[in-house]
């Protein structure tokens, strides 16, 4: 077979579950002539500078606080060059497709293509399914795309569409003629409606979003005349212009309101309702099944709206649009999102329900007075799986701004996203749709935009004192939401709950922050006040520390400094929280006159004595006068494998680049996959990895940071459930054989290490495998960094020396002494197999026999 390119697997890899599973069966291949409609992204320039800046956008404390970008200066700073743009559209030209659209960011190129080029282009098959539950069929490709390592491409949208976008909505049946509980609402049957929900999280205010504009996400369109005949019931004059922006799916458009214009027409009485007075409502309406991508990057490049909502949700991860929600960070922009109508989460999360970019918003039932004042609200839940989404994100890490916070009670998590932000009301809601046609809503759709209609009002407020837009809301909320007057912002939500049949003990509200409702719902101007009540202390150089060491050191850094300046004209109090076993912080509080600075040294205790472990503390820094928390992050990495995604647990070979085919005459071949894939191919977690291609050697490489001359352990678990001629494994080490497997008989799941040397700071890491027979489990990859080889300390005590060094676990190590160091005779003392991370050995023999007696310690290999 000829060399092949070295190539690289998109993330993420678009095969829906069951058919990567093998659960469903294929109607048959997909014309070849049928054409299919893509968006190609890109990667970010500086992903890590992007994350950087964002830290420091939205830290009170910063020089760069709320000074957002323009889309001409995000592009600039880390969209992809001109020369990685033209390398995408030189492949797009060369694969035979016709590019549609580019956009200024250079994130994206829209494409068509014959199913033939794409499946020639991305190296798969496109089979067409029926679907489970859904009255159509669908098609997706039999494997995730590869293309070429040099290429400059991220992720493809467009080659399934087994989950099309859904508005996160319901409504209640038989109505008028059954009506819905009464809450107090004005509208029939007491439903709520115009200024209801002003009177009832906005009392009293005067602000209507004068002079702002809110930008909505739409895959259908709307009738004019539903809007007008809602505002004109609600009394609601001077109607702001709603202009339709269309967005193009290749070629199509949405030319009229089709089902789901019930979703459009809701979401913009919502907004009219909290904000009367916008400016306008951009309604962005792309037919269903066009890339979230495309219609998020018009968002953002328009950059013509700072209160964003979306009510709508489907599909798994999808990192173009990620990298959009960023842009619209950078840029000022709050995004509303939908949580979801489903209840309690069970299993992955839709996208985009658990992006960290964005504020998500759960649902409330709310309960008024007969005058419309405000009451008391509990969790949205109409049963039969109808409530307000929230839970635990599967794949996202816990954001910055959520770190710190006990989840003791609320059944959160303290390593991944937690779900939802913030709620508003999402039952009993009148709405007009469909040319006509009177309603009771429910789901979190209500919530999102009236969301985004409130976030409207405060910015108006910011506008009038001279200050930017709020921006992404979440680290300016969760410090209001850690303050003890948070009462005064926010209405906690603690009755109800969002279980369902999938999730019974899943979840509850609670006092504080919950999976049900996250912080609660707005109180008004109290809120509004303190979103455009910029926090005095700041914290400086940032609010983030990272360092990260081998086990035993040597530690390039054990301290910090964090500066805390009081920028206001009185002076404050303030605190901490959130301190550690390991981290020492040099006060635990104090008093800062108007102006004045002080230092507060962190530092490391006895790094030298830690276990190899990933250490973060969240430090909480209150201003009380403000009732203000700051976040301030400090992570710490010690002797921790630096293999990404080497249990494979993302579900695919990210951070790996595999050369070699996935699929060769309906057989599957080098592929992650799940137990119920292919029994026995995972040793430990959810996925391991399936390789071993017939009649030559496939390769799965990852490129290492190592340290120079570093020793490291390569560890991994290995399986072969059957014996063959051919078989073959290799390990490879800065292309150097360092474990050669051939024709091995079978053995169940064994684990295998060796040492190796880091000639360089980058080194490939490469298994080469050759399976005619069956296949390998290959799982859990590390290459730990190995402790420097040498006593950590010694005591004497009843003529016994007792000696301790710092060790990595499984490896071993032997202990030698000599009378005379111009001998090269060293004797074994003992040999001993690392248990953990420290090792404490005692000689026995009376130091007073000898008259002197020198150590030294050895690794074994």
């Amino acid at each position: 077979m000829p060399a092949q390119a070295a190539q690289k697997t998109l993330s993420p890899s678009l095969v829906p579950a069951l058919v990567a599973h093998g659960k469903i069966a294929p109607l048959g291949r997909v014309a070849g002539t049928a054409e299919l409609r893509l968006a190609l992204a890109l990667p970010l320039r500086d992903a890590d500078g992007l994350t950087n800046l964002l830290r420091e956008i939205y830290n009170p404390g910063s020089p760069e606080f709320h000074h957002y970008l323009t889309p001409t200066e995000f592009t600039a700073r880390f969209g992809p060059t001109p020369a990685d743009y033209a390398a995408v559209l030189r492949f797009a030209k060369l694969s035979g497709f016709k590019i549609t659209a580019t956009y200024p960011n250079r994130l994206l190129v829209d494409v068509t293509g014959k199913v033939s080029d794409v499946e020639r282009a991305f190296h798969l098959r496109l089979n067409s399914y029926r679907h489970p539950r859904e009255s159509r069929t669908f098609f997706a490709p039999d494997t995730a795309p590869t293309v070429d390592a040099a290429l400059p491409l991220l992720s493809v949208s467009g080659l399934e569409n087994y989950s099309l976008p859904h508005p996160k909505m319901a409504l209640r049946k038989n109505f008028p003629t059954a009506k819905a509980v009464s809450r107090g609402g004005s509208g029939p049957a007491g439903s709520f409606a115009g200024n209801d929900f002003r009177k009832a999280y906005a009392p009293g205010t005067t602000l209507t979003g004068a002079g702002q504009t809110v930008g909505l996400l739409q895959f259908d369109g709307f009738y004019a005349a539903d809007i007008t005949n809602y505002a004109n019931q609600m009394g609601l004059t001077n109607v702001p212009p709603i202009t339709p922006i269309l967005i193009t799916n290749g070629t199509a458009y949405v030319s009229a309101p089709g089902n789901n214009n019930v979703e459009v027409a809701l979401d913009i009485e919502m907004v009219l309702a909290m904000a009367p007075g916008v400016a306008n409502i951009y309604v962005y309406e792309a037919p269903n099944g066009t890339p979230w991508a495309d219609v998020l990057s018009r968002m953002a490049n328009d950059n013509l709206v700072k209160s964003l909502s979306c009510s709508w949700g489907g599909g798994g991860p999808d990192p173009a649009s990620e990298i959009i929600f960023q842009q619209m960070a950078a840029q000022g922009q709050t995004f509303f999102n939908a949580s979801g109508d489903s209840a309690a989460f069970a299993g992955p999360v839709e996208f985009p329900a658990d992006s960290p970019n964005i504020t998500e918003v759960g649902g409330t039932t709310l309960s008024t007075d007969g005058n419309g004042n405000y009451v008391s609200e509990t969790v949205w839940n109409w049963g039969g799986n109808q409530g307000g989404g929230g839970g635990i994100s599967t794949s996202v890490a816990i954001p910055f701004w959520q770190l710190g916070i006990s989840m003791a009670t609320n059944q959160g998590s303290l390593q991944l996203r937690n779900i939802p932000d913030v709620a508003l009301t999402a039952d009993n809601v009148y709405l007009i749709y469909n040319n006509g046609t009177i309603g009771i809503a429910g789901g979190t759709s209500c919530a999102a935009p009236l969301w985004a209609g409130f976030n409207a009002l405060a910015n108006q407020q910011a506008a009038q004192l001279g200050q930017a837009p709020i921006g992404f809301l979440n680290p300016t909320l969760y410090s209001l939401a850690r303050g003890t007057n948070s009462a005064l912002a926010l209405h906690d939500i603690t009755a109800g709950n969002n279980t369902n049949s999938i999730s019974p003990t899943n979840y509850f509200a609670t006092t504080g922050f919950d999976l049900c409702t996250g912080w609660g719902t707005p109180t008004g101007t109290n809120l509004i006040n303190a979103l455009t009540t910029t926090d005095t202390l700041r914290l400086l150089p940032q609010n983030y520390f990272f360092t990260r060491a081998l086990v035993g050191g040597p530690f390039a850094q054990t301290n910090f400094v964090l500066t805390l300046t009081n920028t206001g004209a009185a002076s404050l109090t303030w605190s901490l929280g959130g301190a550690t076993s390991w981290l020492a912080v040099s006060a635990s509080g104090g008093s800062l006159a108007a102006h004045v600075a002080t230092n507060l040294n962190l530092r490391l205790i006895n790094p030298g004595r830690l276990p190899a472990s990933s250490y973060i503390a969240a430090l909480l820094i209150t201003n009380q006068n403000l009732s203000r928390v700051q976040t301030v992050e400090v992570r710490f990495d010690l002797g921790q494998s630096i293999v990404q995604n080497g249990g494979f647990e993302i579900g695919d070979f990210t951070a790996w680049t595999l050369v070699g085919d996935t699929v060769i005459s309906n057989l599957v071949y080098n592929v992650v996959a799940t137990e119920n894939d292919f029994p026995g191919i995972v040793h430990s977690g959810s996925c391991g990895a399936f390789l071993g291609e017939g009649g030559f050697l496939a390769t799965l490489t990852q490129t290492l940071p190592t340290g120079s001359n570093q020793l490291y352990q390569l560890s991994f678990w290995l399986d072969n459930p059957a014996a063959g001629a051919g078989q073959q494994f290799i390990a490879r080490w800065n292309g150097t054989n360092v474990f050669n497997l051939a024709s091995p008989p079978a053995f169940a799941w064994t684990y295998f290490q060796c040492l190796v040397t880091a000639p360089v700071t980058n080194t490939a890491l490469q298994f080469a495998v050759r399976n005619d027979a069956n296949y390998f489990g290959l799982d859990e990859v590390s290459v730990t960094p190995v402790p420097p080889v040498t006593f950590g300390g010694a005591n004497i005590s009843s003529n016994q020396l007792q000696l301790v060094w710092n060790a990595l676990a499984g490896l071993q190590y032997q202990v030698q002494f000599t009378t005379n160091l111009v001998s090269t005779n060293w004797q074994n003392l003992a040999s001993l197999t690392a248990g953990s991370n420290t090792i404490n050995f005692t000689d026995t023999n009376n130091l007073n026999v000898l008259r002197q007696k020198f150590y030294r310690l050895v690794l074994l290999p």
